[in-house]
């Protein structure tokens, strides 16, 4: 008999939400994994980014990278309306503290409506220069903490140029 673990309910936040790896990899991935039931429905992605959208345009071109990155023979259009409907959006500059002031209100609000625990992670999927103001910023705003529920940051690689500017990114990170 096998097991099947399913994703704890949280909210992804992904920074860089307008870019080539959400677009090719990301929100691809997770509506399969949706399709297969392996997150909850206690689930929600807030994209941000310096773009301006509007949720509707967010959503649209994320249908557009799941039907052109994503397995075609296996979109279902019922189940893409069920997960569109834990997509958001919200743009800004990422070293403006307004954007993190925006973001508290509106993962409060998300948190609320889908029931997702104050569960957090924050993807940054930005260059890799936007890392440290991101995560300070973060921090600085009191999302880098969530209680009662949890907070990660993930940071897409590369992970500093040598093992000396990758250790001081990892101290600056925790």
């Amino acid at each position: 008999m096998r097991l099947e673990r399913t994703a704890e309910p949280c909210v992804l936040v992904i920074f860089g939400a307008a870019g080539d790896l959400t677009r090719r990899k990301l929100i691809p991935a997770l509506f399969r994994l949706s399709q297969q039931r392996q997150i909850p429905a206690e689930f929600a992605v807030l994209g941000t980014a310096r773009q301006t959208f509007s949720e509707d345009e967010f959503r649209a071109t994320m249908l557009e990278a799941v039907q052109e990155f994503g397995n075609r023979e296996e979109f279902d259009e019922a189940a893409w309306k069920s997960f569109a409907a834990a997509l958001f959006y919200l743009g800004g500059d990422f070293g403006s503290n307004d954007i993190y002031e925006a973001l508290k209100v509106r993962l409060a609000d998300i948190e609320k409506s889908r029931d997702t625990q104050s569960n957090r992670i924050f993807y940054l999927a930005t260059a890799p220069e936007f890392f440290r103001v991101i995560a300070k910023k973060l921090g600085g705003a009191g999302l880098a903490q969530s209680l009662p529920g949890w907070t990660r940051i993930i940071v897409e690689k590369p992970f500093g140029h040598d093992l000396a500017s990758a250790r001081a990114l990892n101290d600056e990170l925790s």
